[in-house]
């Protein structure tokens, strides 16, 4: 549970004096985000309080909408196309039916006694995959499990 953006009353026992708010603290010391919006702030009433939450999510929203700007474009990670996840590589019908292929022919690989690290070299050759065998075992492979 969070405790950060919520109003609440800096003494339980008197509603009507001043409230806080806790906002997070950016990790970056070259953040766009105001010290007004930044950490434990007290306000000196309810209606203060929820202006200042309003302009900070108001910020959120816009800070956000310029990152997806500057990504649009990016290259850095080909098949990525302004953040958004279905545009990336990994989830096109052609990939995931290759994972599939490689998956189906672990477990027949493993089926015939071979171990996890073998089993690795043989798909890279058959595949004709670029990934070096000591890089250790995709996810996919390490979560096969034969009984």
């Amino acid at each position: 549970m969070s405790n950060h953006n919520k109003i609440r009353p800096v003494d339980k026992k008197d509603l009507k004096g001043k409230y806080k708010i806790l906002f997070s603290t950016p990790q970056s010391k070259n953040s766009k985000i105001p010290h007004e919006f930044r950490g434990l702030q007290i306000f000196k009433n309810k209606k203060d309080a929820e202006l200042a939450l309003k302009k900070r999510i108001d910020l959120t929203e816009l800070l956000r909408e310029k990152n997806r700007k500057l990504m649009e474009g990016n290259q850095r990670a080909i098949g990525n196309s302004g953040g958004n996840k279905l545009n990336l590589i990994q989830f096109s019908s052609e990939i995931q039916n290759l994972k599939k292929l490689k998956i189906k022919r672990a477990i027949e690989l493993i089926k015939q006694g071979n171990t996890k690290t073998r089993t690795m070299e043989l798909l890279i050759k058959e595949f004709k995959l670029k990934r070096d065998p000591n890089n250790g075992w995709p996810n996919w492979l390490r979560d096969i499990k034969i009984n």
